[in-house]
């Protein structure tokens, strides 16, 4: 995992790391020019000693946003030395604009973009409002809060107690009949309901508000 640097004086081993993790991250598909390094553990004045030849930059494990570590591996006059570097990653992403309550549903407006280090982001994050347009919230948020998939779940559209249509979908067979349901759901779930005709409980799943079907 190593790739040789032009030869440098002690003074000038920040700019090494750095350049050549940044070539790395955009030759995995990673945008550069939104990216930068940094070196969380070391003084600003700390310096390896001078390198003759060309030395090396390996990575510990595979690159990824946040921390990594790195060996710097000089071969004239030997020494290698190990540290731990953070790649930080900018990205716009969806950020709460004001306070938000659990089981409510939270619009495109309630949002905006932020550009913010995404390495930060250890739960993940989302970069569209229009991904979050009709989502409920699990949990209530604070303004300011970077929205991310596992806060987030699809708003009902069928309600408990809902009048309902359920239809019995099988190859060369189509039935609709009356129903209601017994709680509550969102598209793609499965919940019970009743069918009034024959007060039997099923269990189908949401296709539509107000359709449910049983496979």
């Amino acid at each position: 995992m190593g790739l040789t640097c032009p030869a440098v004086q002690a003074a000038d081993w920040r700019p090494l790391v750095s350049d050549n993790l940044l070539q790395r991250w955009h030759q995995i598909g990673g945008d550069d020019h939104r990216s930068s390094v940094s070196f969380p553990t070391l003084s600003a004045s700390y310096q390896f000693p001078d390198c003759v030849q060309i030395p090396e930059v390996n990575l510990i494990r595979t690159l990824q946003p946040g921390r990594n570590g790195v060996e710097l591996r000089c071969h004239q006059p030997f020494w290698t030395q190990t540290l731990a570097v953070d790649l930080e990653v900018y990205q716009e992403v969806v950020v709460l604009t004001e306070d938000a309550v659990r089981d409510q549903p939270v619009s495109a407006a309630q949002v905006t973009l932020i550009e913010m280090n995404t390495a930060d982001l250890s739960q993940g994050y989302m970069t569209s409002p229009e991904e979050i347009d009709g989502m409920m919230l699990k949990r209530s948020l604070r303004a300011g809060t970077p929205l991310n998939p596992d806060m987030l779940e699809p708003a009902d559209i069928v309600e408990r107690g809902q009048p309902v249509t359920i239809r019995l979908n099988r190859p060369g067979i189509r039935i609709e009949m009356k129903g209601s349901a017994l709680s509550a759901g969102h598209l793609g779930e499965r919940i019970r309901v009743r069918n009034e005709q024959t007060d039997k409980t099923l269990y189908a799943e949401i296709v539509a508000d107000g359709l449910v079907q049983v496979r």
